[in-house]
């Protein structure tokens, strides 16, 4: 009996172990489940989890909609701060975000931060979940902008507001009882792009708003009123003979000096008498007159004796002061002037060239005064009651050759047997030097080298027949009879022939 009672209660005992075993790894399987339940209900959210932040913003219990919503209304006013607007008087021009393309990346960095631990197994994303709450996780949005894309619209509102200075002026008018004719200058204005874009930027960097007022850059003209009044003075008036000439020749020359009449030269700027005269042709008015050719011979051609215009404006432009920038002498000295002081052109050699070297313009008038060429030039007086003159000084004489004879076979020059004709005259050579001389309040203060002139010797060309002379009616021998034709005699100022250095393959205008 007593074996029943042990064996009963040895059974008892391991029925209450068995159930005690049972029970705990119930508990410990409840435990597990319920932190199984935990962990997925941490980690399984469609909220941001606690710790986030963005620009400050805490994002944790926020779904992504309502984390959008609210960013998108913080960005839309972002953006509308990055505003700004250029004022001047009454008008304005506005940049805004749009203009410099402006961008925030909230949601891109939403999305990121959404996604944090939403990955990977249950543990280690609950782990992950824990360390954001215990540590924090902070972003922040970044805004970029282009602002390089309103430079050209800032340059062209610039170029808009920009104003041209505008010098003082006067029309000439060489003709007319008043001569000259006066209009003010104008100040001008400028824009300074570059400073005005680079507060532009200052104030978008500054994320907000702002105004720049425009304040141009006055732009004082370079000509005033007050210093061209000064510029209406006669300087000189220098002036040449053509007694003697042909008509035709003072036609040639009266054309050259009206087409130079009313000329105004700018400081700076260069004179050319070829430039303003323009090629001599019968359409432009130019009659038949004596030219020199190459052989130094006078025969009949186009534009004859304007190197008579040239070398009277020559005269007139030195004794200004201008700066000669070109210039040659004949092949032999002019009648109408002294030697040295000619100035010779022909079409596409030869030319006239001075440049006003003074802060004010000068004005010629030029024109034929009955059997004279008169060059007038006017500006500012010189100063010091100062006055320039020309003086030359022979420093070499060459001996002229002796004439090269040559037969007339056929007859050209000379029709009759033993007649002879002077076709070209043989000439002295001559080396001069001009000199212009500054005078100021009466005294000499400074004579310089203007030019350097080499009047080549020239051969002569007598043309002859060989033969006995024709006697002449009358008691005795009469002399041998010139032959004929001839040409015209040489009118006079004498004729000059194309200009040295080298000679002009077209005739040169004769003066």
């Amino acid at each position: 009996m007593k074996k029943k009672y042990l064996l009963f209660g040895a059974l008892a005992l391991a029925l209450l172990v068995t159930a005690g075993f049972a029970y705990q790894n119930f508990r410990e399987k409840q435990a597990q489940e319920q932190w199984l339940a935990h962990m997925t209900e941490t980690v399984e959210r469609s909220t941001f989890y606690e710790g986030i932040f963005l620009d400050d913003v805490p994002l944790g219990g926020l779904s992504l909609q309502e984390a959008s919503d609210q960013f998108q209304k913080i960005a839309e006013q972002r953006l509308s701060d990055l505003r700004v607007e250029l004022t001047y008087e009454d008008q304005s021009w506005v940049f805004t975000h749009e203009d410099i393309q402006a961008d925030i990346d909230w949601q891109d960095k939403l999305n990121e931060l959404f996604q944090l631990a939403r990955e990977g197994q249950l543990e280690d994303r609950y782990k992950k979940v824990e360390e954001i709450r215990e540590k924090g996780v902070r972003e922040e949005t970044v805004l970029t902008m282009d602002i390089a894309k309103i430079q050209r619209g800032i340059e062209e509102i610039a170029e808009s507001l920009t104003i041209e200075p505008v010098d003082a002026d006067i029309d000439f008018h060489p003709n007319e009882k008043e001569k000259f004719v006066l209009s003010p200058e104008k100040a001008g204005q400028r824009v300074d792009a570059q400073m005005l874009y680079q507060s532009a930027e200052q104030i978008f960097a500054s994320g907000q708003p702002g105004v720049i007022p425009i304040e141009p850059i006055v732009v004082e003209p370079e000509v005033r009123m007050a210093d061209l009044e000064k510029a209406t003075s006669k300087i000189v008036t220098f002036s040449t003979s053509m007694s003697g000439s042909t008509e035709n020749r003072k036609s040639n020359i009266g054309l050259a000096l009206k087409k130079i009449n009313g000329t105004k030269l700018y400081p700076g700027e260069v004179f050319s008498f070829n430039d303003v005269v323009g090629k001599r042709t019968e359409k432009a008015g130019f009659k038949m007159a004596g030219v020199i050719k190459a052989d130094k011979s006078l025969q009949d051609g186009i534009g004859g004796g304007i190197c008579q215009a040239s070398s009277t404006v020559f005269n007139a432009a030195a004794l200004t002061g201008l700066e000669i920038v070109e210039r040659y002498h004949h092949s032999f000295p002019v009648s109408y002037l002294d030697a040295g002081l000619d100035a010779t052109v022909s079409w596409g050699g030869a030319d006239l060239k001075f440049r006003n070297n003074r802060n004010t313009p000068i004005f010629i008038r030029s024109y034929r005064d009955g059997s004279r060429a008169v060059v007038e030039i006017y500006g500012e007086p010189i100063p010091n009651n100062g006055e320039y003159r020309l003086s030359t000084k022979v420093t070499e004489t060459i001996k002229a050759p002796e004439p090269k004879r040559v037969e007339d076979k056929k007859g050209e020059f000379v029709k009759k047997p033993g007649g002879e004709y002077e076709h070209v005259k043989s000439r002295m050579g001559l080396k001069i030097n001009t000199y212009r001389v500054l005078i100021e309040n009466g005294k000499t203060v400074s004579s310089d080298l203007l030019v350097r002139n080499y009047y080549r010797p020239i051969q002569g060309i007598i043309y002859y027949r060989e033969g006995a002379p024709e006697p002449t009616p009358g008691p005795t021998p009469g002399p041998t009879e010139q032959p004929s034709p001839e040409p015209e005699p040489e009118p006079e100022p004498e004729p000059e022939p194309e200009p040295e250095p080298e000679p002009e393959p077209e005739p040169t205008e004769e003066p």
